[in-house]
């Protein structure tokens, strides 16, 4: 029997977070004859597999390793191992409501041809993740973003899949998007299809990596731009002379880095937050922008 949904979850090295991420799936109040899980395992070296085979899933659960090849490769592995009429995107950080499946597919019935989104609520306590409260991270004006988002597969290869020229982090949900909405497909939002994100409160030991990945989204922004030249990717990415201004303004010739790194170094508590938080971010901007800068000189 072909299942109504395939939950396509790619991931790398995440072994702790993902293991909560399934064991939240298993609980659906769905028939577990009617979903799959394709868990795409993009070249970790954790422990993943050994992981997954610990588990005890309802539902069919394919794992499938690849060598590390991006997560746009990954999802399409994950796509063309799936038997469902529907594929619902999530991440391996994400936690699922259990009336989740039953939320897209009441969506997909009432809205033939149409992406359906749902309601990413961020959280940083796993212990409390059933008391959803609204962070201004939890909007996103996104088409098709990949944290809580499903689709018909055969939409998905209509649009001819992602693109795997997005071999870093970012923008490779979005790009696709456009391509699903030139096919005609409506994006409609189900704020009772929820998921919870979790993300980890940053602290000092974080941001170097926090900043090659803003770089990395950096290079993939240029990406995004050259294969689809509008206003909507250029306001997306910020690639754009209002907001190089706007970091101009901050960045003051280097004083305004000096300044952001000056309130880190001075703040007493190693958890990121409030201020320092907000100093954190304008440094994680400065390394975007400039990794925009540098990729444009290239052209």
């Amino acid at each position: 029997m072909t299942p109504e949904f395939s939950i396509q979850i790619s991931s790398y090295n995440r072994k702790e977070i993902l293991k909560r991420a399934l064991e939240e799936i298993f609980r659906q109040d769905f028939p577990p004859d009617k979903f799959e899980i394709i868990l795409v395992d993009d070249g970790s070296t954790d422990g993943t597999g050994e992981m997954v085979k610990s588990l005890n899933p309802p539902c069919h659960l394919e794992y499938i390793y690849q060598p590390n090849s991006g997560l746009a490769t990954a999802r399409n592995t994950g796509i063309r191992n799936a038997r469902g009429r529907y594929i619902l995107f999530i991440d391996d950080d994400i936690l699922a409501d259990p009336s989740l499946l039953n939320e897209h597919l009441k969506f997909h019935e009432k809205f033939p041809e149409s992406v359906v989104r749902g309601w990413v609520n961020h959280v940083d306590d796993l212990e409390n993740i059933r008391k959803p409260r609204f962070t201004w991270a939890d909007i996103s004006t996104a088409f098709f973003w990949t944290s809580n988002v499903s689709v018909a597969r055969d939409d998905l290869l209509r649009a001819g899949l992602f693109d795997e020229s997005f071999k870093e982090y970012g923008w490779e949900d979005l790009e696709i998007g456009l391509r699903l909405k030139k096919l005609g497909l409506r994006s409609i939002f189900n704020k009772n299809a929820v998921v919870y994100h979790f993300k980890k409160k940053w602290n000092r030991n974080d941001m170097e990596k926090l900043c090659l990945q803003s770089e990395a989204k950096g290079r993939t922004a240029v990406i995004f731009l050259k294969k689809h030249p509008t206003w909507r990717v250029k306001l997306a990415t910020g690639i754009h002379t209002l907001r190089f201004l706007l970091n101009d303004l901050l960045y003051m010739r280097g004083m305004g880095e000096k300044f952001f790194r000056k309130v880190l170094e001075n703040s007493n508590d190693n958890t990121l937050e409030g201020f320092s938080r907000f100093a954190a971010q304008q440094l994680i901007n400065f390394r975007y922008f400039d990794t925009i800068r540098k990729e444009l000189k290239k052209t």
